[in-house]
């Protein structure tokens, strides 16, 4: 056990580095995602470069398009499944995506039912991890430290 406290305070610690370096991104599109009808907004990606999926022998199933935001010129990506993409009513030149209005450079694309995916659903799973591993490491490191105290008495006892 103590091993994967010290493992989890040494994930946790990186991670809120990490989240201070990127001005806490991940942590603030899941908080978006809790209340997406106030952080959240439509805006279009106009796709400028295609990259389709990897050849048959890899696990990519992806599209990644490559375009500018209608609504404020910013360069972004988006990474699309591929049978979204083969479905005939897709548009691969202007492609509908979310925007949150705390963090400027995040883009999310929608489902296809318009429907913005729960906070904690497989989707979402980087933006829930951090935080989780964040919030982690204090029951972590209370745990080691109590494994520490009673080592330290068993230690007194056999003396």
């Amino acid at each position: 056990m103590r091993t994967l406290c010290l493992i989890l305070i040494f994930l946790g610690i990186m991670i809120f580095g990490i989240e201070i370096a990127n001005d806490f991104s991940k942590t603030k599109v899941f908080y978006a995602s809790f209340n997406p009808q106030r952080y959240f907004y439509k805006d279009d990606l106009e796709v400028e470069e295609k990259i389709p999926p990897m050849s048959s022998n890899s696990n990519k199933t992806h599209w990644l398009f490559y375009g500018i935001c209608t609504s404020d010129k910013l360069k972004s990506s988006v990474a699309i499944s591929m049978n979204i993409i083969e479905d005939r009513n897709f548009n691969i030149n202007k492609i509908p995506i979310w925007r949150i209005s705390i963090i400027k450079d995040e883009v999310i694309y929608r489902r296809q039912n318009n429907i913005l995916n729960s906070p904690f659903s497989y989707e979402m799973r980087n933006y829930w991890i951090t935080p989780l591993l964040i919030l982690s490491v204090i029951p972590a490191l209370f745990y080691y430290l109590a494994i520490l105290k009673s080592g330290r008495k068993a230690n007194k006892k056999t003396s």
